[in-house]
């Protein structure tokens, strides 16, 4: 339960902890693929890897073995951790070296580190969220070399991962049959909470900082009605919103229905499992959950569900 309510609350406050000098507009609002180079995706793929870097470096730092321990954890799951902060520094280093001068520079960052529970929930977040980040970046790469690299990285990030969920949070080591791939600005409005300010040499990334959305409850279950707080888009109509449930390459949608006062409410679909990233977008179609066309930064949520279950899930 710790671990989809930190996701949750965790997301809604990008926009307050967001770094506006890392965005890049454009005219009309979104960041088309075919504008993006190997440059840029490598770019924001150290931004990422940094702010991983910094975060199991503050954490273990903090935290000693004794504070895993007091914390239920046997020793070889700091030890474990350890390992994970040695891979994130490899990752920043060959990128580092990849980009030479095109390389970007350790932002200030605040990361939630209250505990060690804390510790592990914000890992699992960011253990799924950068291999997400890496498989939608894999579309967007021109050069096979270098997509070859980031698949490298990619599948290191889902085994930390897989290895959290289950030896450490006890859960699912996957979610289905399919993994979910964001695109910058989805990965964006989840990492950008983490972050405070950034040097204003970093050149700026292809994304845009998407308004924030939250939850209450933050832990919903299947078929609670949730409240849905964010800043509707001038351009949206309210009366044929949908909050899309992104899972694999199926997503769920529950029409969105207006409260008034800038609050609205929506019923979690049945049939959801393991971590899945949520948005408000302007249709039901497949098309209206690209990258672009998100209408609000994404929530995470976590449905845990037994080995007993039924994991084929393809569609509700």
């Amino acid at each position: 339960m710790l671990f989809s309510t930190l996701l949750a609350a965790l997301t809604g406050a990008s926009v307050v902890l967001g770094a506006p000098s890392l965005v890049k507009r454009q005219s009309n609002g979104t960041t088309p693929a075919a504008s993006v180079n190997d440059t840029q995706v490598l770019q924001f793929a150290m931004t990422l890897e940094l702010l991983e870097n910094a975060f199991y470096t503050q954490g273990l730092q903090k935290f000693d073995q004794a504070a895993f321990e007091a914390a239920g954890y046997p020793f070889w799951v700091r030890n474990r951790f350890e390992q994970i902060a040695e891979h994130e520094a490899t990752h920043v280093d060959f990128l580092r070296a990849a980009l030479g001068a095109d390389a970007v520079s350790a932002c200030e960052y605040n990361f939630p580190l209250t505990d060690v529970k804390t510790f592990t929930a914000v890992s699992m977040a960011l253990e799924t969220t950068g291999q997400s980040a890496y498989m939608g970046a894999a579309a967007v790469l021109t050069d096979k070399n270098t997509l070859t690299t980031a698949a490298t990285i990619l599948t290191v990030e889902a085994r930390q991962a897989a290895w959290v969920g289950s030896a450490v949070l006890k859960g699912p080591a996957w979610d289905g049959p399919f993994e979910t791939p964001l695109g910058f600005n989805g990965v964006f409005s989840i990492a950008s909470q983490f972050l405070v300010s950034c040097p204003a040499s970093n050149p700026p990334l292809p994304v845009t900082n998407l308004t924030a959305l939250t939850v209450n409850p933050a832990a919903p279950t299947h078929g609670a009605t949730v409240t849905l707080n964010f800043t509707q888009p001038a351009n949206a109509d309210s009366s044929s919103l949908f909050l899309a449930f992104l899972r694999g390459q199926s997503p769920v949608f529950a029409p969105i229905q207006s409260g008034g006062n800038g609050t609205f409410t929506a019923t979690v679909p049945q049939g959801l499992q393991g971590t899945i990233y949520a948005a408000v977008v302007s249709n039901n179609t497949a098309a209206a959950t690209a990258d672009a066309n998100l209408l609000t930064g994404l929530a995470m949520f976590e449905f845990p569900f037994d080995s007993f279950a039924n994991n084929n899930v393809t569609s509700s």
